[in-house]
């Protein structure tokens, strides 16, 4: 009888173990619970019909999701296909960084989220009518990641033409990043590959691996396949011979005939992926060159995720808060140029920055997310070092709304005079109010040179008669800008602020993307973080140690020669 109750309740366990795994697979049938769901917390931004026109998709880029196209970005599945019940899961619970898309995970129940996704699948027959479930990428070809691996990648990068969106370096600022659009034909930048916690749809070397392998649909990045594929059904060897011989200036007859050779073999394995990608059945020789041609595609693929991977930091820096305040470190001597590699010594500290939405012009839709500081200082003067990515390099360009002038900017903010304490009030964080504030104002067109305001507003800045007292350097390379500001603790200016080792200074940030559209307010910024000149060390600090030691051990040797002399007197 135990037995038998034992063999029950496992049965019942495995049967539950079974359901639990098919429902977290599979959405349920469209209820009208999912309607309401969809429509409180959806269709502001995705339309209430689905079509990715809600109220607030104007203001928005990237565009809401077309859920009647049936074109899905983040996906586990191979190109051509729809996603899966899970992967619409993952993507509600965890969101799309980087974009307006907001993880839902404790916003909606796991319950309410399945619901979502079996209704938002309604708005697209395609998922009703297929009649076997979605082909899944294959992940069993992992390449392991390697320094050796990281190398090859790297040379497929430039080989595949992924430098031409993405850049030299992965910030995503390549010669064709300005004018990539998606199918609606709306602005698609390419990801900064060095910010993995962008990435949509995870930063995993397995993720990277399904974004090359699916694409990203609807997008410009292409699945890795066919014509999109650089040597397509051509081994590792072919393919790399085939750019060599494409680079020569001159080729012998022998050259040009082994190079037609290629091509002819190349574009064999591209019309059999084109008539597959249409539905033509394949021959058994068809299929088999199909086959070879996708295994070197994966391994290629591996080698070039590693490389992606090897771009990011292991993880998202802290922002400059609590114990990552920015602290300016203390040196003797003379402080650093920009170039100086003392400066790679030196951690820098994140700042986010986020859209200006409180004046109109707003901005919205932000493409400059940080900003990263490191600070040196010495007995008379304090340096600073400002880095940030910016897929464009944009000086005096015509605004065709507006005819105002479009540049990159940068902004950073100090009080003019420091809050007495933690509670005493600070200036307006968008450039003062009643308390001014002190700015340094610096524009890519004058990379040299940066204006020092005073302002009492967002819209009232004044520039301050005395300048000159900073030393400017500023320089755009590879998607990154770098500005190099200079100047001395104290000046004669009252406007200006005055600087002390030991004491916690507001210091915020505004920046412009010129090529985003950014002109006056419609910037982003951050609101106010803390600097500070952290303090000297004191070489007191040595010697009271050793000395308050020896006089221990002194009163201990003096002690104990009082008590044996007491002791020798009563004896």
């Amino acid at each position: 009888m135990r037995i038998r109750t034992v063999a029950l309740l496992l049965t019942l366990f495995g049967m539950f173990v079974v359901l639990s795994l098919i429902y977290a697979q599979n959405a349920p049938e469209a209820s009208e619970k999912g309607k309401e769901v969809y429509e409180n917390s959806c269709a502001h931004c995705h339309g209430t019909e689905g079509r990715g026109d809600g109220a607030a998709a104007e203001n928005l880029l990237p565009k809401p999701r077309d859920f009647t196209r049936g074109l899905y970005k983040i996906r586990s599945t191979e190109t051509g296909e729809l996603p899966t019940d899970q992967d619409l899961f993952d993507i509600i619970t965890e969101g799309m960084p980087g974009s307006s898309m907001p993880g839902w995970e404790t916003a909606l129940s796991a319950n309410d989220r399945w619901e979502v996704v079996a209704y938002i699948k309604t708005f697209y027959d395609g998922f009703k009518e297929a009649e076997t479930p979605p082909k899944q990428i294959n992940l069993s070809g992992k390449v392991p990641y390697s320094e050796q691996s990281v190398e090859t990648g790297k040379a497929l990068y430039t080989e595949l033409g992924c430098i031409e969106c993405h850049g030299n370096i992965g910030r995503g600022d390549g010669t064709s990043a300005p004018d990539l659009t998606d199918e609606w034909g709306f602005q698609s930048w390419p990801a900064n590959l060095t910010q993995g916690w962008n990435f949509r749809g995870g930063a995993d070397t397995e993720d990277i691996f399904k974004r090359f392998i699916g694409g990203l649909a609807g997008s410009a990045m292409p699945a890795f396949e066919g014509d999109s594929f650089p040597g397509f059904g051509l081994t590792a060897e072919e393919s790399s011979r085939m750019i060599e011989l494409d680079n020569k200036d001159e080729m012998t007859e022998v050259e040009e005939e082994e190079s037609a050779q290629l091509y002819e073999k190349y574009d064999a394995a591209v019309d059999i992926a084109l008539n597959l990608a249409e539905g033509t059945e394949l021959s058994a020789e068809e299929k088999q060159i199909y086959d070879d041609a996708m295994k070197v595609v994966y391994e290629k693929s591996w080698h070039l995720a590693n490389y992606v991977k090897s771009l990011m930091p292991e993880k998202r820096p802290e922002p400059a808060i609590g114990n990552n305040v920015l602290r300016s470190q203390y040196i003797q001597g003379e402080l650093p140029e920009m170039d100086n590699t003392a400066w790679e010594t030196l951690e820098a500290r994140y700042f986010p920055l986020v859209g200006q939405i409180v004046i109109e012009p707003r901005q919205f839709n932000p493409t400059i997310d940080a900003v990263n500081v490191k600070s040196y200082y010495n007995d008379t003067e304090v340096a600073f070092l400002f880095m940030w990515d910016d897929r464009t390099h944009t000086t005096d360009e015509t605004d065709d709304e507006t005819g105002k002038t479009l540049e990159d900017a940068l902004a950073v903010q100090f009080p003019v005079k420091v809050p007495q304490g933690p509670t005493a009030p600070k200036p307006y964080f968008l450039w003062g109010g009643r308390l001014p504030v002190y700015l340094w104002h610096w524009k890519a067109s004058a990379p040299e040179q940066v204006t020092e305001l005073t302002a009492k507003g967002i819209n009232n800045a004044e520039v301050q008669e005395a300048q000159g007292e900073l030393q400017v350097q500023g320089t755009y390379t590879d998607g990154q800008y770098k500005l190099w500001v200079k100047r001395a603790l104290k000046t004669d200016d009252k406007k200006d602020l005055q600087l002390d080792p030991g004491v916690f200074v507001p210091i915020a940030f505004s920046a412009w993307d010129g090529a985003n559209g950014d002109v006056d307010t419609k910037r982003v910024m951050t609101s106010w973080y803390t600097f500070v000149l952290e303090p000297v060390p004191s070489s007191k600090r040595f010697i009271y140690p050793p000395l308050i030691a020896l006089l221990s051990v002194g009163f201990l040797f003096g002690l104990r020669a009082f008590v044996q002399r007491r002791n020798s007197e009563e004896a």
